[in-house]
């Protein structure tokens, strides 16, 4: 399989154990990096959380790990398609998903979101432009000679 290109290599992660306050002291603010953040307990993915999630927690001593329950978080797999990674942030309508190595791991090996598959779709696009103006451009000199 594939590596997924289009994801965020090695992303920040929150460790469970990490209270709801350090958390937000700790990754929101002027130095972030990331809009969400993979939560991992053991080097697992446990989920994802975003600011709004940690500022709406009822106590910012609990830990972050206390906001999850027994569900699975829904990730990406590194062999993906970027369609298929598209198709199942729409249907659960996320901006983003962990990436993990693959089905039986979930350890966390990068970060992706809407705007990184939008980029890919970009380069494709311009790519494909590109080579048929180079079509058009030899049609042309074909034609006048």
């Amino acid at each position: 399989m594939a590596r997924f290109e289009m994801m965020t290599a090695g992303p920040l992660c929150i460790a469970a154990g990490d209270s709801i306050a350090a958390a937000l002291r700790r990754h929101f603010g002027a130095t972030q990096t990331h809009r969400a953040y993979p939560v991992t307990r053991d080097g697992m993915l446990v989920g994802l959380v975003d600011r709004r999630a940690l500022e709406s927690a009822a106590s910012g001593e609990a830990s972050v790990g206390s906001l999850y329950g027994v569900n699975q978080a829904i990730v990406a797999l590194a062999g993906e398609t970027c369609r298929s990674v598209a198709a199942r942030l729409a249907v659960h309508g996320l901006e983003r998903l962990p990436v993990v190595a693959h089905a039986g791991s979930l350890r966390v090996i990068g970060l992706v979101s809407r705007s990184d598959l939008i980029k890919a779709t970009l380069t494709v696009n311009a790519d494909e432009s590109q080579r048929q103006t180079i079509r058009r451009l030899y049609r042309r000199g074909g034609r006048d000679e």
